[in-house]
């Protein structure tokens, strides 16, 4: 395959991959962790102040280079970001990870590089995540850039411009490396599992390596120490909010503390305590509640194959054994790494499902090299041809029909479009009252279950959270949305405590039914699956938004 061709088809890949994440990025309600992210990226936004937690919310990355989309936008509040803006970046991020295997093309091979880029644009896994506001997109991509810079700066090259490019390559691991750390605190897993993989390849390769030049340990600690400064330097940067609270890049240490007590599956908002096999679950065979099947199988299938080509050498052609062996040791362990800890968020997966992709890059064209006959190559061609289509429809139906289906096997604790609906309602009403967008607004909730109303919310001035219904002496907002088991209590607070003459009579928010017409007032609007909410207004508020909703009287 020539240069011109390869790169063709790299572009064409990239293209494909870029639809699959950038249309309709606000089709699916926001997650609570994306709405978590995007209220504190709003303090960010507004008032130029992040702080580090160590024991939430991950990394700074997410949060700083959101700026520059908003910035573009001319955007300055929280009131001016949407879904869109805020899902762009790991859009993009997600659509780059396509585009730069092209690093790797020499090593991979032109066949398996390009198998390798379709196979990262139309996972499923890869494009769900890539329409989410996390921090796992950025974190697999900067995990293969630094990877992809490392091996590049190996390379022995002589001559004064190979110098140079080598120590260009080794600053950009370093930033690669820092923005690992930057993205989210596990980026310690994929270090340890690619120190694992390089050290068991040093040895399954040392007996075939060309002897080490004179000075080659002085010039590997001189490597190692401009990638480590380099990448010491950006993480700090980053974690102490640009100078401004160095207590950040001690916390970003510290946190890992918090982190193994966290492995057990405990979080703050709740468990996500899996068995071992969760992940290859929801990647081989996802079947659930009546639902169709979901499955990536192919790509697992065609990672064992690279694996066996790399331990084996038979069908890897111009591949490079030596990144073929790293691919399958590397993603061995951090599958078996992420498989060993119980806390699970499917999201996780993400960094094992790439070195699953990229080694199935190798072990499709190691297939087809190794099919014995013009017939069985055919054969091989149209079962891979097969595998792409599936794969591709369910990345499609995944990302768009089923983006809030509880049965696809990338949607977790997926907020309802019910939520939207409540919360456009609630905006309306609001807007109806003489004080307009500072109508006060209570979410009562006795654990806290509230996100993602807060982002929902935004345009309103007041809203508060208690965990309580208010007691007699404390204001009972005009709009208050509350967990069913509270109901009675709020009944009690608005009917009985107050003195006659000084009750305020409440309706529920209703939903309009289907016919646009009338309105359902015993509507029960979920949160989540299983996490209903009931949702009341004063009744002056809502006869107010009623007599602005109808039409004006004809003119006689």
């Amino acid at each position: 395959m020539s240069r011109t061709l390869l790169l063709v088809a790299l572009v064409a890949a990239t293209i494909g991959a870029a639809w699959l994440r950038l249309v309709d990025l606000d089709n699916r309600p926001m997650h609570t962790d994306e709405a978590v992210h995007a209220i504190k990226f709003g303090d960010l936004l507004e008032n130029g102040r992040y702080v580090y937690d160590p024991f939430e919310y991950h990394g700074p990355g997410l949060n700083y280079l959101t700026l520059p989309i908003a910035w573009a936008d001319g955007a300055d509040r929280l009131t001016d970001i949407s879904e869109v803006h805020l899902r762009l970046l790991p859009a993009v991020f997600g659509t780059g990870l396509v585009a730069v295997v092209w690093l790797l093309r020499r090593d991979l091979g032109p066949g398996a590089t390009v198998a390798a880029a379709v196979l990262t644009a139309i996972s499923p896994a890869m494009v769900f995540y890539s329409r989410y506001y996390i921090q796992e997109m950025l974190l697999v991509w900067f995990t293969f850039v630094a990877a992809a810079a490392l091996w590049r700066a190996a390379r022995r090259t002589d001559g004064p411009t190979a110098r140079r490019r080598r120590v260009g390559w080794l600053v950009l691991a370093g930033v690669c490396l820092g923005m690992m750390h930057v993205a989210k605190e596990t980026f310690v897993i994929a270090g340890f599992a690619a120190t694992v993989a390089a050290v068991s390849v040093w040895f399954w390769n040392r007996r075939t390596r060309r002897p080490a030049r004179e000075g080659g340990r002085k010039r590997l600690l001189m490597a190692a120490g401009i990638v480590l400064i380099v990448a010491a330097a950006v993480s700090a940067v980053f974690h102490s909010s640009f100078f401004k609270n160095p207590k950040g890049v001690v916390d970003s240490v510290l946190t890992y503390k918090h982190y193994v007590a966290r492995a057990p599956g405990q979080g703050a908002s709740g468990v996500h305590e899996y068995p071992w096999h969760e992940y290859l679950h929801r990647l081989l065979w996802w079947h659930e509640d009546g639902g169709v099947v979901w499955s990536e199988a192919a790509v697992v299938v065609l990672a064992l194959l690279g694996a066996a080509a790399a331990v084996t050498g038979k069908g890897l052609g111009d591949t490079s054994r030596t990144v073929a062996r790293f691919l399958a040791v590397y993603t061995l362990v951090l599958t078996v790494a992420y498989a060993a800890i119980p806390y699970k968020t499917p999201w996780c997966m993400l960094g094992f499902v790439h070195g699953m992709i990229l080694l199935g890059g190798i072990g499709a064209v190691a297939a087809f090299r190794l099919a014995p006959c013009a017939g069985s190559k055919a054969m091989v061609a149209v079962v891979l041809l097969a595998a792409a289509g599936h794969l591709g429809y369910q990345a499609w139906r995944g990302s768009f029909p089923a983006r809030e289906d509880p049965t696809n096997p990338y949607v977790y604790a997926q907020t309802t479009s019910d939520a939207n609906v409540l919360a456009d309602q609630i905006l309306a009403i609001a807007l109806a009252g003489p004080q307009g967008a500072r109508t006060p607004v209570q979410v009562i909730a006795s654990d806290g279950d509230v996100w993602p109303l807060p982002w929902l919310l935004r345009d309103l001035k007041r809203h508060g959270y208690p965990r309580a219904v208010p007691s007699a002496k404390e204001a009972l907002a005009p709009i208050v949305v509350i967990q069913p088991h509270l109901e009675d209590a709020l009944m009690y607070r608005i009917y009985d405590v107050p003195p006659e003459g000084h009750r305020d009579a409440y309706v529920p928010i209703p939903r309009l039914t289907a016919n646009g017409e009338d309105y359902d007032f015993d509507w029960v609007p979920m949160l989540r699956p299983n996490v209903p909410l009931r949702a009341f207004v004063k009744h002056d508020l809502w006869q107010r938004y009623t007599e602005a909703q109808s039409p004006p009287p004809e003119t006689p």
